[in-house]
Formats: C-alpha cells, sequence, structure tokens
C-alpha cells in the first residue's frame, strides 16, 4: 500500500490526461450495457479515481479548468438546442405552463428545504430553483414518435426557455446577495449591465457571426474556433455585468441556435468536442467532489436525498397537471408534459455545483443532487416513453399512414456467393414494375492496403452472379462501399441512395465483441427508420407453402404499415403462397380495410388470438417449406412489445430450422447529428434502453406471482 501511496495521486499531467481519456472511452461503454445513463456512469468514474476513493486522480488546477469550460459548455448546448420558434407556436401554452414549472417547484421546493429539512433561507431557495429548472433529457422520444409539432411537445420546450432563463437570471441575483453585494447600486449596474450584455449577445453576437459565416467558409474549424471564443466571452462579459457565466453561455447558446443549422458540419463539430470532451471532463469533476461516504455517516444524508428527489417528480408533476386543468389537455397530454420536463441534468449540476463550491451547500445536497439526476432521468424517460405511445396512437388516428413512393431495395451481401436467397427475396418483395423498383446488390468493403482488390474482386463476383442468374434485368446494379465498418457502410448507402428496403440476412451467433457494441444487424435497425427485413431462408420463395405473419399489437398505427402490406401482397403473388394473418381482433379489422383501399391480400386467412401469449400454440402447424414472418418494431416505436420479443425468441429457438422473417416496418424519421459519431453524454438512447428493462422486470414478476 505504501508504494500505492508514493505513485497516487498520478501528478504527471500526460498520464493524467490520459487516465482521463480512458474514462471517456471505457466507462459509457461499459455503463451502457449495464443499462445506466452515461452522465451517471462518468459522475461514479470521477468518485472512483478520486481523492475520497482510490485517490489514482487529484482534483488538481487543469482537471477543476477542464471541467469549469464542461459547466460552461453544458448550458451553451442547452441554449443552442432550443428553439425560440417554437414559443410562438402555443405561445399561450408554452408561457403559462414556463410559469407553473418555475413557480411551483419553487415554492414547495423552499417551504420544503427550510422548514423541513432545515436550510436557510438562502439554501433552501438555491435548492428551490434546483428544483425549477429542467433538462429535455427525454426529447429523442418525441422525435421517435413523430411528436415534436404536437401542442404538448411545444408547450414544453417553449416552457422550458421561460423557466430555464429565470432560473439562471434569479441565481445570480441570489449568488450577489450572498456576496454582500445587493445594493442600490448593485441593481442600477445589474440592470444596465446586464441589458448591455444580453442586447450584445443576442443581437450583436449574430450579426457578426453572419458575416464571419460568409465570409470564411473555407475553413470550417476557423468558424468552430469563433462559435467557442463568442460563447466563452459571452460568459465572461456576463461575469462583469455581476451575473453567473452560465448565464451568458445559455444565452450564446440561444444566439447562434438560428445561425447553425443541427445537421451542419459546424454543429457536429460543436457537439463532439462538447460531449466528447468538456462535457464528460466536466461530470468526472463532479464525481471527484462528491464523497458517497457522506450517505453512510447518519440518516439525514439518505433522508435529504430521497427527499430531494421526491419533490422534484412531484413538483414537475402538479405543474405538468395544473396546466392540462387550465386548458383541458387530455390526460396522456398531461402525462408526456410531465415526462418531458421532469428529468433533471444540465442546470441542476450546475446551480448545485456552483452553491457547493461557494459553502452555501453541504454534501448532502451534492450527493443528493447525484441521486436526484439519476432517478429523475429514469423516471421521466418511461413516463415519456409510456405517455408518448399512447399519445401517438391518437395523433396517428387523425392523419392518413399510408405512403406511395416506389421501392428502392438494397440487399447488403457479405459473402457474395450466398446472396442468392436474399436476392430472390428482393425480386419478390418488389412486384412487378421492375424498373421503378431498382435492387442495389451492396459490398460493403474495409479500407486497407488490399482494398482496390477486393473490390474488383466483390464487384465481378456478383456482377458474374447477377448476369448468370437474371440476364437482361437492369434494374439489379450491384454497387461498393468504403468504409470503417460494415454497419456504416450500410447505413450511409442507405441515406445516400434513399433506400426504403434494405434486406439483410440472419447474423447467427453473437460473438464476444456484439456484446459491447451490438449486432451488425441490430445497429443498422435502431439507426434507420426505413423497412427493413432480416431473413433466415433455407429456400428460394417459389418453394414457399404457406406464408404465416404474425402481427403485433398496434402495428396498424406505424407509419409504414401500409407499405408492409404490399411487401407481403407482392410475396404471395410471387410464391402464389397463401398469407395467414395471426392477429388481435383490432389488428385484423385495419388490415381489412387497408387491404380494401389498397386492393390488396384479396385472398389472405385471418387466424385470431385475444392476446399475443397465443401466438405460441401455433409453432405446431408449421413445415419446412412455410415462411414464419414476424412484424416486429424498433424498440422506441409505438408497437414495440417485449412480450412479442419474447414469443418470438421461444419460437425460433424450439423450430431453428425453420424459414424466418423479421419485418422492420418503417418508423417517424430519426433526426440526429450525422456525419460523426455523436457521443453524447446527455443523450437519452442509453436512459431509453432502461424502459424495456423495467418492462422486463414488471412482466417477469407479474408472471412469477400468477404461477
Amino acid at each position: 500500500m505504501e508504494i500505492f501511496q508514493h505513485i497516487f495521486p498520478i501528478k504527471n499531467p500526460v498520464a493524467e490526461f490520459a487516465i482521463l481519456m480512458l474514462i471517456v472511452l471505457i466507462f459509457p461503454v461499459l455503463f451502457k450495457k449495464l443499462k445506466i445513463p452515461s452522465i451517471v456512469g462518468l459522475i461514479i468514474a470521477g468518485m472512483i479515481v478520486g481523492p475520497h476513493s482510490l485517490n489514482i486522480l487529484d482534483r488538481d488546477d487543469s482537471i477543476i479548468m477542464l471541467g469549469s469550460i464542461g459547466l460552461l459548455y453544458i448550458m451553451f448546448l442547452a441554449g443552442l438546442e432550443l428553439d425560440l420558434k417554437q414559443i410562438k407556436t402555443n405561445k399561450r401554452y408554452s408561457v403559462l405552463f414556463g410559469i407553473a414549472t418555475f413557480t411551483i417547484p419553487l415554492v414547495l421546493g423552499y417551504l420544503l428545504s427550510h422548514f423541513v429539512l432545515g436550510y436557510s433561507e438562502i439554501a433552501s431557495l438555491i435548492i428551490a430553483l434546483m428544483f425549477s429548472t429542467h433538462t429535455l433529457v427525454a426529447y429523442p422520444i418525441a422525435l421517435r414518435l413523430g411528436l415534436t409539432q404536437t401542442r404538448s411537445t411545444t408547450t414544453v420546450v417553449g416552457g422550458t426557455i421561460i423557466t430555464d432563463t429565470a432560473v439562471l437570471m434569479a441565481f445570480g441575483v441570489i449568488m450577489n446577495y450572498y456576496h454582500g453585494s445587493l445594493t442600490f447600486w448593485f441593481w442600477v449596474k445589474f440592470i444596465v449591465l446586464l441589458a448591455l450584455v444580453s442586447i450584445f449577445i443576442l443581437f450583436i453576437i449574430p450579426k457578426i457571426a453572419l458575416w464571419f459565416f460568409k465570409n470564411i467558409e473555407e475553413e470550417n474549424y476557423s468558424q468552430f474556433i469563433f462559435v467557442i471564443a463568442m460563447f466563452v466571452m459571452s460568459s465572461m462579459l456576463m461575469e462583469v455585468a455581476g451575473i453567473e457565466a452560465i448565464v451568458g453561455a445559455f444565452l450564446a447558446g440561444l444566439a447562434f441556435s438560428k445561425l447553425i443549422p443541427h445537421n451542419s458540419a459546424l454543429m457536429q463539430r460543436i457537439h463532439l468536442v462538447g460531449s466528447g470532451l468538456f462535457i464528460p471532463f466536466f461530470l468526472i469533476n463532479v464525481g471527484m467532489i462528491v464523497d458517497i461516504k457522506v450517505l453512510a455517516t447518519g440518516y439525514f444524508s439518505l433522508i435529504v436525498a430521497g427527499t430531494l428527489t421526491i419533490m422534484a417528480l412531484l413538483s414537475k408533476y402538479l405543474a405538468a397537471h395544473s396546466t392540462q386543468l387550465l386548458f383541458k389537455f387530455s390526460k396522456n397530454e398531461a402525462d408526456f408534459i410531465f415526462g418531458l420536463s421532469a428529468s433533471h441534468a444540465a442546470a441542476t449540476i450546475a446551480v448545485i455545483m456552483i452553491a457547493y463550491k461557494a459553502g452555501i451547500l453541504d454534501e448532502n445536497v451534492l450527493n443528493g443532487t447525484i441521486l436526484l439526476i439519476l432517478v429523475t432521468c429514469l423516471f421521466a424517460s418511461f413516463v415519456t416513453e409510456r405517455a408518448g405511445r399512447k399519445l401517438a396512437i391518437e395523433e396517428q388516428e387523425k392523419k392518413d399512414v399510408t405512403i406511395n413512393e416506389p421501392m428502392r431495395i438494397l440487399v447488403p451481401c457479405s459473402n457474395p456467393n450466398s446472396i442468392d436467397k436474399l436476392l430472390d427475396l428482393a425480386i419478390a418483395c418488389r412486384g412487378e414494375n421492375e424498373d421503378e423498383q431498382p435492387i442495389f446488390p451492396l459490398s460493403v468493403i474495409i479500407e486497407d492496403d488490399t482494398t482496390e482488390k477486393r473490390i474488383l474482386q466483390s464487384t465481378k463476383a456478383i456482377q458474374t452472379y447477377v448476369k448468370l442468374v437474371y440476364p437482361g434485368k437492369k434494374s439489379i446494379t450491384p454497387t461498393t462501399r468504403l468504409d470503417t465498418n460494415v454497419t456504416n457502410g450500410i447505413i450511409r448507402a442507405m441515406k445516400e441512395m434513399m433506400i426504403n428496403l434494405t434486406i439483410l440476412g440472419w447474423t447467427g451467433k453473437s460473438k464476444a465483441s456484439e456484446f459491447f457494441f451490438g449486432r451488425k444487424t441490430d445497429n443498422v435497425i435502431e439507426a434507420t427508420n426505413q423497412t427493413i427485413m432480416v431473413a433466415k431462408l433455407n429456400q428460394l420463395i417459389n418453394l414457399t407453402n404457406k406464408i404465416y405473419v404474425f402481427v403485433g399489437e398496434n402495428a396498424q398505427y406505424e407509419v409504414g404499415f401500409k407499405r408492409w402490406l404490399e411487401i407481403l401482397n407482392n410475396i404471395s403473388k410471387y410464391s402464389s403462397a397463401q398469407i395467414y394473418f395471426i392477429c388481435l381482433q383490432s389488428t385484423k379489422l385495419s388490415i381489412i380495410q387497408q387491404c380494401k383501399t389498397s386492393g390488396i391480400l384479396g385472398n389472405a386467412m385471418f387466424e385470431l388470438v385475444s392476446s399475443i401469449d397465443e401466438f405460441r400454440s401455433f409453432a405446431d402447424k408449421f413445415t419446412e417449406n412455410d415462411i414464419i414472418i414476424f412484424v416486429k418494431a424498433r424498440s422506441k416505436s409505438i408497437s414495440f412489445s417485449l412480450d412479442f420479443i419474447r414469443i418470438i425468441d421461444e419460437i425460433t429457438e424450439e423450430m431453428p430450422k425453420s424459414n424466418y422473417i423479421m419485418l422492420y416496418p418503417e418508423t417517424n424519421p430519426i433526426i440526429e447529428i450525422e456525419e460523426i459519431p455523436h457521443v453524447d453524454v446527455l443523450d437519452s438512447s442509453f436512459i431509453e434502453k432502461n424502459i424495456s428493462l423495467i418492462q422486463k422486470l414488471k412482466t417477469k414478476f407479474f408472471k412469477t406471482k400468477t404461477n
């Protein structure tokens, strides 16, 4: 132990930075597999390597500096991601919800902190402000479900701008009061300087930026440096005005939100540097401050942590449902608003950290805030997903979900010699009008010294096969892509070639690396929104006897409902096989209605079930010449069901030699940053996966009880 005491904490700056980078690389991946939010994972990493635990790293000036920049970066991104145009849509809803979600948590939080927990007036005010703010951690769920233009979502987004701005302004005033500078001349100076700095940030900087972006087009890194310089300068000017620097960073984000498109290369650089470096450094810095041993010193620390978490959720619930009563929103809308506004992350930790460093708040509140962030992010995501799916069904019933675009089919083939069954399936899917429905056999090549040789070999092999088996069919066009891995190559090809149906082969057993990074097929499915078929076929389509199609609950509400019915109609005609739909009564009625409208599948047969658990009983009917199609769903779509996934696993494990097709319908477009890996520690993709874990535990628990 004495040897380690001489080594740790590490003082060498190169070794210190190397350890930080390893933490940023490894911990998000590890905690993602453990279904724990990365924001909490990085804080835990800081706790492990910090002075209160293993003492591998000391919280020296360099880590404090990186953490401070990360704190400003969080608030800059928070402003950058908000759209001021949203507040003009449903303006009345946004303003009143913003007032409610600010004042209700503020009042209740102050009463709780001061009269129940016994904190001072100023400490209670800061804790109450922490309750008032929220972070739109669950917003990606609204994107996935296509709910961004609904009045409930625009109400929350507009209200977020109001409450976060009010919190940060009030916090700046409170901190000046604490430091004894809240005099008459302070208010004069505060109002004048705040007005001048705010005008400069919100009106002058955008004009300077517009000129800079127009005249410095060829050097993109210069645009990035300009943005960073402006937001840091805005933070500094706000400090000069007597307000916390995070307010300046937030306003700078709002100023640039109109000028930087969300899918631009500049936005990608901003997110990469912030989410990949500075924000993780800030979270590690927070973890190094946290001393979890405080929770073991007595009941009071546990009471503080639990009370803060419960009040954070309760106050946001009351704000959301008071808005429901005021505007007569539906229960699903109110629950959806509550889910979106219940999570605390960015501004919450910013406020608490500054107050802690100033000596206003103790370690009990700091540690309780970490627990609050974890619980509210998980709980908010669960509520948003659950209410969002119900709300999405309501919205889909109001509009036509049909699509009329011609099919463009992609058939990735890792082994050109095994393309026959996949290509045969593609021809069956596209129907009779082949000239308007091209098929692209794709070969993805990983670039290395033999790239050119392998491109020639792959292209020649596919072309030879196509000419031999399908002579004269010009609509089958082999293509090749270079990329760092197969998954990225397929995804890029789908986007570049405007593919709306991709046919993938069965992946087989998982490799060890796939435990951490996922199967190729799963990664492609979750990263895209187009129709995807994953096929395991032992024969050509024309040898098919019967086609059994298992359709889960709510499948009719997916955007691609009409598309996959047309695909099944084409397969049925191509193979002359009878189709049997196995589904619920409500799904049957929707299928019949859509088929009548489209003039397809007039001879389809139906087998009705009262619940999807009865799907399991149909396995005995399959023969080796039948095809079993499961209409599955992406994990974040309306019709996703863990019970359905379980039943599929049971059937495929019991009958591994049958012909299977997993059909993933088209969903709402995925809005995300492209071209670079999106390493956003505040993103909710991994949080959403906890929804599946919670549902799985719930299903397992109740199943055990009924037995």
